[in-house]
């Protein structure tokens, strides 16, 4: 009998279970999307009952399609988007209250009080979590319910409140309560994780307002997370043995487990993130210091920038400007675009985040001429996510001796052949597609593999197929193409600065 691996992707759309072979081959899959709950103050929510709910219903049916029994599941591997926070009971395990989601804004005016009354906290914040003070991130999301939501007020009082990111939240679910637990890709990106302790920082916690018996505990990314049998799906409980964020999880998943290996993962935003070794690493460009993860005694730090508007692009010219009726749509109007033609397009509608950080920036387009028209502007549109990807690559090089000259991506926009031949031309990378889109799930499953002998991490290579795109532009092509991006750049900054006013 045939042994497998199961790998779960909790994203913020859906939730994805995927049966993996020795060979590292998808055996069988299921998706199940989530609502997004979004209130008229623009709060972003979901409901983490749903959630569970669509865990399980995906489990069930990757296991019944190919008619597996538990004795032949060697482990479970979960990843999860990183920022959205869970509160719930810790005696009856129930919510309390929706799931905020790493979109949402609505503690932004908390972390301006913050700053107010502690002179120096963007600073403190950024030395020990090695990312920005901003509403994005769990920490003020945690306040902000210990504020505003009394259930979770009264839970706290009474020691019974348990915080923490979706990888908590299902591993305590999981287990039946037994694993309040989670792990350093994830916690660091509460804000409230020393990067060089991979500890709580009491100082960080207190600030916020965090009660720390409230927070699970950290280990290893590898480690036992406890046993579940999904509720009775599997006939006998299964350990989870790998658990990783869901941008960490994609360059596991790719085997970047060498210093300088370097990936992309294009989803609605995108995650640029390069792997700098065993020693603490700080960006001087506009990045963030991350942990990638831990696994057993060893720990890999990774520099990471997030860009905000990649497939929200092109969703955009398909919702907003009605140019396209569907994503596969681009690839063949791109190619029927005058190559000549030079217009740009910044697509900062909710600001630009890595490397450039300008939150007041608005998309903006220049160099358009009277002979632009729709090829062209769906052109300019996936040079744009070629363009932003390639700052962020460009900023590794100023923290970093040496990064692979190989660029792995994932994500459905790999399927469009002109983005990923833009992305080679741009970066002047060779550009690696696998034939396995879902990488982050790959990557939870390869560690939890990896931790009960299944898999073997350093041979990547014999589970993954790839297609390569190869730099083709000219040199002075290339360079007009990276000067046309700056001065738009600029442009967009000088507004920006002007609106700030």
């Amino acid at each position: 009998m045939a042994d497998y691996i199961i790998g779960i992707d909790e994203s913020t759309q859906s939730t994805k279970a995927f049966l993996y072979d020795q060979q590292g081959k998808i055996v069988a899959k299921s998706n199940r999307k989530h609502r997004q709950i979004i209130n008229d103050q623009g709060w972003i929510s979901h409901d983490l009952d749903e959630i569970y709910a669509n865990l399980m219903s995906c489990v069930d049916e990757v296991v019944k399609v190919a008619d597996v029994d538990a004795t032949s599941i060697k482990a479970i591997g979960l990843t999860n988007q990183r920022e959205t926070v869970a509160a719930w009971s810790r005696s009856s395990g129930k919510p309390l209250g929706l799931a905020v989601v790493w979109q949402d804004a609505r503690s932004d005016a908390l972390c301006q009080q913050l700053r107010m009354k502690h002179p120096g906290l963007d600073d403190l914040v950024r030395e020990k979590s090695g990312i920005p003070l901003s509403p994005y991130f769990p920490a003020a999301k945690m306040a902000w319910l210990l504020t505003h939501n009394e259930q979770v007020k009264q839970a706290a009082n009474q020691h019974d409140l348990c915080l923490g990111t979706i990888d908590s939240w299902l591993l305590f679910q999981l287990t039946h309560g037994r694993y309040f637990v989670t792990e350093p890709s994830n916690a660091c990106r509460t804000e409230l994780m020393d990067l060089q302790t991979l500890t709580w920082d009491p100082e960080l916690v207190n600030l916020f307002g965090i009660p720390e018996d409230a927070l699970p505990t950290i280990q290893p990314s590898d480690s036992d997370f406890g046993k579940t049998d999904f509720n009775g799906v599997l006939s006998q409980p299964v350990t989870i043995h790998g658990v990783l964020g869901d941008s960490e999880a994609a360059l596991y998943g790719q085997g970047g487990t060498e210093v300088g290996a370097l990936k992309a993962t294009y989803g609605t935003g995108s995650s640029i993130m390069v792997n700098v070794g065993p020693e603490l690493v700080r960006s001087t460009a506009g990045l963030v210091s991350s942990i990638g993860w831990q696994q057993g005694g060893n720990v890999a730090y990774v520099l990471e920038g997030n860009i905000n508007y990649t497939g929200a692009l092109i969703t955009w010219l398909k919702d907003r400007l009605h140019l396209i009726n569907d994503a596969g749509e681009t690839e063949q109007l791109a190619l029927a675009a005058n190559s000549k033609d030079q217009t740009v397009i910044v697509p900062g509608f909710t600001g630009l985040g890595a490397p450039y950080w300008l939150n007041e920036a608005r998309a903006t387009v220049v160099n358009m001429s009277s002979t632009t028209g729709r090829e062209e502007f769906v052109k300019a549109s996936l040079e744009a996510i070629a363009l932003q990807i390639q700052a962020v690559i460009e900023s590794t090089v100023h923290d970093i001796d040496h990064i692979s000259h190989d660029l792995f991506v994932d994500g459905g926009p790999t399927h469009n052949d002109f983005l990923m031949q833009c992305q080679s031309n741009f970066s002047n990378l060779r550009v690696a597609v696998p034939n396995n889109e879902d990488m982050s799930a790959f990557g939870a499953a390869l560690m939890a593999g990896n931790a009960v002998g299944f898999y073997d991490s350093s041979q990547v290579s014999t589970y993954l197929d790839y297609r390569y795109y190869e730099p083709k532009l000219l040199p002075a092509d290339r360079q007009q193409k990276l000067q046309n991006w700056n001065d738009a750049i600029q442009t967009v900054n000088y507004h920006a600065q002007n609106l700030s006013k």
